[in-house]
């Protein structure tokens, strides 16, 4: 977890609103569904897990048509728990004349941790593991004026999270990918 520590540091100091006087500084959040799959090596069943994810966010404009943002996510269920910073880097592609609706690309790094809890039987495993993760998002942003956007976005995204418990060598656990829909709101300064 101290790599998700340093990270989350390194996202709030580039995004402070020291970090250019020209562009706007953006806060906002989302919420959204997600889902990720989830495989095991020790007869456990995999999965796909499903569940609310939350967001916060911080980002600037990057001249008219790109924005740059670090988010925290977290989302909790009976057996997971799962919390990731990324920093993310949007095209954006005005799709009216009015510049009030967009669509946007783009892409995302940064760092993901999570704890499972898995029980069968005779026993209940338990571990927790950090991961890097990268991936991509996709999206309509709506610009309602007065520095009020809204957006519904599409992220994908690739873990590279492979656990194992110490004391039972045939336990282990991967975070293949995870999908996100979210919808999510952004006041402008």
């Amino acid at each position: 977890m101290a790599r998700l520590s340093l990270m989350t540091n390194v996202i709030v100091m580039c995004l402070l609103p020291g970090f250019s006087h020209a562009a706007d500084i953006i806060i906002g959040g989302t919420v959204g569904y997600q889902t990720h799959s989830t495989s095991s090596y020790s007869g456990l069943s995999s999965s796909e897990e499903r569940g609310i994810n939350y967001q916060i966010r911080n980002s600037v404009d990057i001249g008219d048509a790109s924005r740059l943002y670090g988010t925290y996510s977290f989302n909790s269920d009976d057996m997971t728990y799962h919390e990731g910073v990324l920093i993310s880097y949007d095209k954006l592609f005005f799709l009216e004349p009015s510049n009030q609706v967009s669509w946007f690309i783009g892409a995302s790094v940064g760092l993901s941790g999570h704890e499972f809890q898995i029980t069968d039987i005779d026993q209940t495993y338990y571990d927790s593991n950090s991961c890097y993760v990268f991936g991509a998002q996709t999206g309509l942003m709506f610009d309602f004026g007065n520095a009020f956007t809204s957006e519904l976005g599409f992220r994908y995204l690739k873990h590279n999270d492979t656990s194992s418990v110490q004391n039972l060598g045939a336990f282990s656990l991967s975070v293949n990918d995870a999908e996100q829909v979210y919808w999510g709101v952004d006041l402008s300064f």
